[in-house]
């Protein structure tokens, strides 16, 4: 964040982008970070649960991908 914020500005900056993380998430997905406050540990966590490239990951998204 930039410096020559105050400290109001970047908490409303932190709710507002936390917010539209959490806007763009399905129910089953949005329990699995409902504990999660600011964007960046929203973002974590995200990153940290879908973005993993194990070999039954990628075997599944290319499972999904047949099926549609």
């Amino acid at each position: 964040m930039p410096a020559h914020l105050s400290a109001a500005e970047k908490t409303e900056m932190n709710d507002n982008a936390a917010s539209a993380i959490i806007l763009c998430l399905r129910d089953k997905v949005l329990r699995e970070v409902e504990h999660e406050m600011s964007a960046v540990l929203l973002w974590t966590k995200l990153d940290s649960l879908y973005m993993t490239k194990s070999l039954a990951h990628q075997q599944c998204l290319k499972q999904q991908l047949y099926f549609y």
